[in-house]
């Protein structure tokens, strides 16, 4: 079975505990930028993939959420609005059209909890270095390197914004597989990966060497599971898709739900 996941540090954590595990998994792992993950899944060179929840909702006639497994955080280092002049004069913020679901974010965060409205102003394939030489009030930076802009700037992170707005995770990313390919082996196996990697969570963290910042986002903030929290905040995501008019209803979450005889006994049923 072969799944796409991020090449980014969120997703490193994923399959901390498989690399830990002595018996060799059966879950191939490739890893990917996001954009490459969903174009990987919609041409069936793997079976699932980890997918911008943004994308998902977006494409409920040709993909399905597989339970058991959704990367949701409380902070997120990964994702900073830079702010030039405070939140004081915000008209205008550039940002990289790649990272299509964090501009989603900053512009509701923006508006919601700070009644700002800028211009976005996409450049393409933007590093760090050409966001920072621009004109424009603000910037957007999504990259590993995120988490050095906090000592340098006034910054807003994009995964604290959304918890204050809204009260619960930031779901970033959902595994999916294509309509009506989904099994519960999928399941089975994605629950084994987030057990096995929750397992390893002391031992991983205590072999990597971090800022506090970091290490408290791994530690505390970083979600693995697919739960209750996770269906909340997908809700409150779907119903600003319909108000900002990215969708023209409130879209459904094409959840896979795994059958009632998809297992010989309960025994055997992956707890979700």
């Amino acid at each position: 079975m072969q799944l796409a996941l991020w090449d980014t540090p969120a997703a490193d954590f994923f399959v901390a505990g498989l690399e830990a595990r002595v018996a060799k998994s059966d879950l191939i792992i490739e890893r990917q930028d996001p954009r490459t993950c969903v174009d990987l899944l919609r041409q069936g060179l793997v079976d699932m993939a980890l997918v911008p929840s943004l994308v998902l909702l977006s494409s409920a006639d040709i993909l399905d959420a597989l339970p058991g497994a959704a990367l949701s955080t409380w902070t997120y280092p990964y994702a900073q609005i830079v702010l030039r002049k405070g939140l004081g004069e915000v008209k205008s913020i550039a940002f990289d059209p790649l990272y299509t679901q964090e501009a989603l974010v900053a512009r509701i965060v923006l508006k919601e909890h700070y009644g700002k409205e800028p211009t976005f102003i996409p450049i393409q394939n933007a590093t760090l270095a050409n966001l920072e030489a621009r004109a424009e009030d603000a910037f957007l930076y999504v990259g590993d390197d995120a988490p050095l802009l906090q000592s340098q700037n006034t910054v807003l992170n994009l995964g604290q914004e959304w918890y204050e707005l809204a009260s619960y995770p930031m779901v970033w990313g959902l595994f999916a597989a294509r309509k009506d390919e989904a099994t519960p082996a999928m399941v089975e196996a994605l629950v084994n990966m987030v057990g096995a990697a929750e397992t390893q969570r002391p031992v991983w963290l205590q072999a990597h060497e971090m800022t506090p910042e970091v290490d408290a986002f791994f530690r505390e903030a970083l979600r693995l599971r697919f739960d209750d929290l996770v269906t909340a905040s997908l809700t409150e995501l779907r119903q600003y898709l319909f108000y900002y008019q990215i969708a023209e209803d409130i879209p459904d979450l094409p959840l896979y739900v795994v059958p009632d005889d998809g297992y010989e006994d309960d025994e055997q049923r992956p707890l979700l």
